[in-house]
């Protein structure tokens, strides 16, 4: 769902050519809907400045060099809320790290056949291919419940082959698991 600023941001980015005063007021969209974002996601930010760490908006986090694994359980329980998908698509990008495990890895699944975006889409299953790449695919797969066999299917592929590529790995996801979701969802 696209706001009214991101709306005129995006169409005044569109014209050629700008006026002096369209581009003005291009970027007072772009900062107008910056705010929005921000605003949406006060509660998370919130959460997270409570477990010690300081952010202005989600992509800090994503473009981050520093762990921060006080921040996984706030953004993890985020990812079903029906954030704006540039909010959304931060929250599964800044999921994608060493101090993630399986719970993490279980809300993605959840929260893939709810896409709607391909950005969103391939956000999950680039974070879901870093956070079993960053971690000891055999431990994470010990934690798994029998009964998930979609996620361990999804860890066995790394067990079987640990040198996957993420395009190799996004390739066999699509072509392997996607089906898997329809069938889940229709149950």
């Amino acid at each position: 769902m696209n706001t009214y600023w991101e709306d005129r941001f995006i169409s005044l980015l569109n014209k050629n050519p700008k006026t002096s005063l369209e581009v003005g007021e291009m970027e007072y969209a772009r900062e107008q809907f910056e705010i929005e974002l921000r605003k949406e996601t006060e509660k998370l930010l919130e959460e997270i400045k409570s477990k010690g760490l300081i952010i202005t908006n989600i992509w800090d986090l994503v473009n981050t060099k520093k762990s921060y694994p006080e921040a996984i359980e706030s953004l993890t329980n985020h990812l079903s809320y029906p954030y704006h998908h540039k909010n959304k698509e931060g929250i599964i990008r800044a999921l994608g790290i060493k101090g993630a495990g399986i719970k993490t890895i279980s809300a993605l699944l959840v929260e893939y056949p709810n896409c709607s975006n391909k950005y969103i889409s391939d956000a999950i299953i680039l974070s879901i291919f870093n956070i079993i790449k960053l971690n000891n695919v055999k431990k994470l797969f010990d934690q798994t419940n029998e009964n998930d066999t979609l996620l361990r299917d999804i860890l066995h592929v790394f067990i079987n082959n640990k040198k996957i590529t993420i395009n190799q790995f996004y390739h066999f996801f699509i072509e392997n698991f996607t089906d898997r979701f329809i069938i889940q969802t229709s149950k």
